[in-house]
């Protein structure tokens, strides 16, 4: 498992094959060596942010690479220690690799740094089906950022560690349930492993659609929605209720679904996956949480594809 940003130091001629004297090590450097070497500014962040991180990383911990194109995860078990490889004898390889994708290997030979510091993976990596992943990990493997850790624990059960999904999955063990089930407790379990975002934005909206069959409902949470995730009219086009759906709230953020001004028949509603630190809204907003989420598709099983696609309701 590679790492990016190596910190290549300037005072040395670049040598590819003797990248450990080249290659400034993150994990035994001390501070005011590291801030010397490390250029300024946000990229010295990026640097940064590695370091910090790189201790975390222990043998037996597991990495995960998301390749949603494929519908795939490849996933690997740590079986050592961070180190610097010298001389990799993938260098070839990485380069061939560059150059198809149009670098000039010659002009710039430091690219091998960039495959040089990480550490073993026991067996190489095994490719499972993304599907096998649960929607509260899964959500966060989609980001930006060129590495990220999963949240600790299931947030219905604190014994169902995300370390603990990955290690059955790598072994074989792991089994996503798809037997029919009308329990409530088993169906807020299934909507936790089953969402993301938003799926979780097109679930409320159905629910609302159902609820208010006369009424025209329509998910619009996307860049610059201002906060509204879904929307319902009525035949006439008149506006009438307002949503907004967040999968995890630690209450640090406000809900807003906007002014009503002189609108008080307008509906507002708040829903939330899974909830912390934080009371119902009291202005007039309707708050549907996990039980309240749970009961509707319960309710509306036999009109909702989604209820079919975690297997609620009765075969």
């Amino acid at each position: 498992m590679f790492i990016g940003y190596p910190l290549i130091r300037e005072d040395v001629n670049f040598d590819p094959n003797a990248l450990c004297s080249c290659l400034v090590n993150p994990l035994i450097c001390p501070d005011d060596k590291w801030d010397y070497y490390k250029p300024s500014g946000r990229k010295g962040g990026m640097y940064s942010t590695n370091r910090n991180f790189i201790p975390s990383v222990k043998e037996g911990s597991i990495v995960v690479i998301p390749r949603s194109e494929e519908g795939a995860i490849y996933v690997g078990r740590i079986s050592g220690p961070f180190e610097i490889i010298n001389s990799p004898s993938w260098g070839g390889d990485y380069q061939s690799l560059r150059s198809r994708q149009g670098e000039d290997w010659q002009k710039d030979n430091k690219y091998i740094a960039q495959v040089a510091q990480g550490w073993p993976v026991a067996g190489g990596y095994k490719r499972f089906d993304l599907s096998l992943v649960p929607g509260w990990m899964r959500h966060s493997m989609f980001g930006q950022s060129t590495f990220g850790r999963f949240k600790d624990c299931h947030p219905l059960d604190a014994n169902t560690t995300a370390w603990g999904v990955f290690d059955q999955i790598l072994k074989g063990e792991y089994q996503v349930s798809t037997s029919w089930t009308c329990d409530l407790k088993e169906i807020k379990r299934r909507l936790v492993d089953t969402m993301t975002a938003n799926a979780f934005e097109n679930l409320i909206v159905s629910l609302l659609q159902l609820k208010y069959p006369d009424e025209i409902w329509h998910q619009t949470g996307g860049p610059g929605d201002g906060g509204i995730d879904g929307l319902g009219s009525d035949e006439n086009g008149n506006v009438v209720g307002l949503m907004q759906a967040k999968l995890y709230d630690d209450g640090t953020q406000p809900l807003n679904l906007g002014d009503l001004g002189h609108k008080v028949s307008l509906r507002r509603y708040a829903a939330i996956l899974v909830q912390k630190k934080r009371n119902p809204p009291n202005d007039g907003t309707e708050f549907l949480d996990l039980e309240r989420i749970a009961r509707a598709i319960l309710r509306h099983w036999q009109a909702l594809p989604q209820a079919r696609a975690m297997r609620i309701g009765e075969e």
